[in-house]
């Protein structure tokens, strides 16, 4: 198991890595083939906050992310949740191969809150026309990251999404080759947006 550790606004601590390998232990016990991990522990005043990110031989990848008061809580309930994902998903995950083919590259990029929003009082908007008449602002984006698309079934994108905890996934359809995105909805189903890989006139 290769594992790297990366700790934000704290001291490096032995004693955090050691605790969490062993705890990973449980999770590695679930698959035979090699994982590489990546732990990230950081600290937001009083929050402490634990993530792990494991990538299997497979392609397929897990995350799991706690927020409490003490680091080791933290580092507990993750993994607590990582590993009942696992269990939920474990014959698919053991049994999934990577689909062979083409697949595109992402750019997901993430603006400032206020980068669209209009100013409340009239005085701000004057203020907010005079000077985007003088110059025009961008929106502040507040990052941004490529990422590849991966070849999936829809069925295993929605495992993915589970396994990763996110809200969405990118993915390339095995069956059409188009761009896809599978999202979680707000009555706990899931919605899926196709994209037909050609541009129409409107």
């Amino acid at each position: 198991m290769q594992t790297q550790f990366v700790f934000r606004h704290m001291d490096s601590s032995d004693a955090l890595r050691n605790y969490a390998e062993e705890r990973l232990t449980k999770i590695k016990r679930y698959f035979s083939d090699p994982l590489k991990v990546n732990c990230t522990f950081s600290v937001e005043k009083i929050t402490h906050i634990a993530q792990f990110d494991v990538t299997l031989r497979n392609g397929l990848q897990l995350h799991a992310s706690e927020t409490t008061e003490n680091m080791y809580s933290s580092i507990d309930m993750a993994l607590a949740k990582m590993e009942r994902q696992v269990r939920r998903y474990k014959a698919r995950i053991t049994n999934h191969k990577p689909h062979k083919g083409k697949t595109a590259r992402v750019r997901q990029t993430v603006y400032a809150p206020d980068s669209f929003e209009e100013p409340e009082t009239m005085v701000e908007a004057e203020q907010r026309r005079a000077a985007e008449a003088a110059e025009a602002e961008a929106p502040v984006v507040a990052r941004e990251k490529e990422f590849r698309a991966e070849r999936l079934s829809v069925k295993d994108a929605v495992m993915q999404l589970n396994l990763m905890h996110k809200q969405f996934l990118v993915f390339t359809n095995t069956d059409t080759g188009d761009i896809n995105v599978v999202y979680r909805m707000e009555d706990g189903g899931y919605g899926l947006i196709e994209t037909r890989g050609h541009v129409e006139d409107a």
